[in-house]
């Protein structure tokens, strides 16, 4: 049996634009929105293995109940649920600028494969409207226009929050940014040597910044990698891994640095993570999609194969639940809370599981997790 903490933290990290709208601009750390009024004043918030340094969910002063309840809907993964919460709230206050920027941040939420791009961007371009051009409206805008391919209007963006002296952001906010930016240049050809200087400039600066991103770290192991410099890469690589388990790119990766390095059975293992992966998302929203019992497969291979990527768990004891097996569910999410104890999802998921073995129907299970565009979802090995 489990013992629920008082206090709950979340422990793995989102992107850090999410990250950003989360935790709020007045800092980083603090307990989540959804615990924070049964929290006591001495509890601790724990490590987590996954991400030691990710910025923990807290209320900001003064914002409205409503959206603190959306806050707590995407930590949860509940991501259907916080957008229609999102646009019951602007219908309802369509002159509130944070209503409408913390609708743009369901949107751009990395683990929610069917977010709807050109919707964070028009709720942004409200948001911008109403705030002005604070440092979140600003980045959630940018985030926006380089999903939508609109890399013209989203480089003066970034430009304008990265390359200020000092920038007006820092930490995991300016690693993303700076990460997009590279990304851009990769995507429109970056084959002069000036251009990939300013890239790799750019990935060095975001790892300063964040050393523990794994989209920043996965992206110059690549670089490295082309330059045939695999021993420095698999540094980078070992660090994204550690970070993000479950980075589709970065096993890609990691199968040809060991491959090229001489060490065959890391290049299998990763291969075997990799195809799984590649298997879950390269066809999420297509009639070749994996069905469920699939899913239930690969999902059960990657828990065995990669015991410390606990999305993929989460979402193989979601899936459980949404089979009808609860007891199954509750078993999974009791070995995950075994690993990450104050991890909101895994908590939320259990209780669903409990009430469905009461014959009570609860709220929606969190929501099956895909691959952050900005990070890049890797090529075949």
């Amino acid at each position: 049996m489990v013992s629920r903490p008082r206090a709950r933290v979340l422990l793995v990290p989102l992107c850090a634009a999410v990250v950003a709208f989360l935790v709020g601009a007045t800092g980083s750390s603090g307990l989540c929105a959804a615990a924070a009024q049964r929290a006591s004043a001495s509890a601790t918030p724990r490590a987590s293995l996954q991400a030691s340094s990710a910025p923990v969910v807290r209320p900001i002063g003064g914002e409205s109940e409503a959206i603190r309840g959306l806050r707590a809907l995407v930590e949860q993964r509940r991501f259907i649920d916080a957008a229609k919460a999102g646009e019951a709230l602007v219908k309802k206050q369509p002159d509130d600028g944070e209503a409408w920027l913390a609708l743009a941040y369901v949107h751009l939420s990395p683990d929610w494969p069917f977010r709807r791009d050109a919707r964070a961007k028009s709720a942004a371009t409200r948001a911008l409207k109403v705030l002005g051009r604070r440092p979140d409206v600003i980045s959630a805008l940018a985030v926006a226009h380089a999903r939508l391919v609109e890399f013209d209007e989203a480089l003066p963006l970034i430009a304008e929050l990265c390359d200020g002296a000092p920038p007006p952001v820092a930490g995991a906010k300016l690693a993303e940014l700076l990460v997009l930016r590279a990304d851009i240049a990769i995507k429109r050809g970056a084959s002069d040597p000036a251009a990939t200087v300013t890239m790799l400039g750019d990935l060095d600066r975001a790892i300063a910044a964040a050393p523990r991103s794994a989209a920043a770290r996965v992206m110059r192991a690549e670089a490295l990698m082309h330059a045939d410099r695999h021993k420095e890469a698999l540094t980078d690589l070992n660090v994204a891994i550690d970070a993000a388990p479950g980075h589709k790119a970065a096993h890609a990766a990691m199968r040809v640095c060991c491959q090229r390095t001489g060490d065959r059975e890391g290049a299998r293992r990763h291969l075997e993570i990799w195809k799984r992966l590649n298997r879950l998302t390269d066809s999420v929203a297509s009639a070749s999609a994996p069905d469920d019992e699939e899913r239930r497969v690969i999902l059960r291979e990657l828990a065995e194969l990669n015991p410390l990527d606990v999305e993929h768990r989460l979402q193989f004891a979601a899936l459980e639940l949404k089979l009808g097996d609860a007891d199954a569910a509750i078993r999974l999410c009791d070995a995950l809370l075994s690993v990450v104890p104050e991890w909101p999802p895994a908590w939320h998921l259990r209780e669903q599981a409990h009430l469905t073995k009461r014959g009570i129907r609860p709220a929606a299970a969190p929501e099956a997790g895909g691959e952050n565009e900005a990070e890049g979802d890797g090529g075949a090995p």
